[in-house]
């Protein structure tokens, strides 16, 4: 399973019912939702999949990760194609 980074020195920032998320690699800003959002702040400066991303996002609203990772895999080409994240194959910890 891929293993996504996000993009250093992105800017997130609550505008009304929406996130504004400039990204340095584009140099363009784009709207998010909630969810896009929360995907950037848990993923932070470790990859990480989407099972994993889903495992932090299910502690918070007590839904179960394997749901949550769906909604997650279908955030990836947003956040990709506004340059906020990046693929990392093979990135992440070990598998316990």
């Amino acid at each position: 399973m891929a293993c996504f980074s996000r993009i250093a020195d992105i800017l997130v920032e609550p505008e009304g019912t929406v996130w504004v998320a400039f990204s340095p690699a584009s140099g363009e800003t784009a709207l998010l939702n909630d969810e896009g959002a929360a995907i950037l702040e848990v993923l932070g400066d470790e990859p990480a999949d989407a099972l994993m991303v889903a495992a932090a996002l299910a502690d918070d609203i007590g839904l179960p990760a394997q749901q949550l990772a769906l909604l997650v895999e279908s955030h990836w080409p947003k956040l990709i194609d506004a340059g906020l994240i990046r693929v990392v194959d093979g990135a992440g910890p070990p598998p316990a």
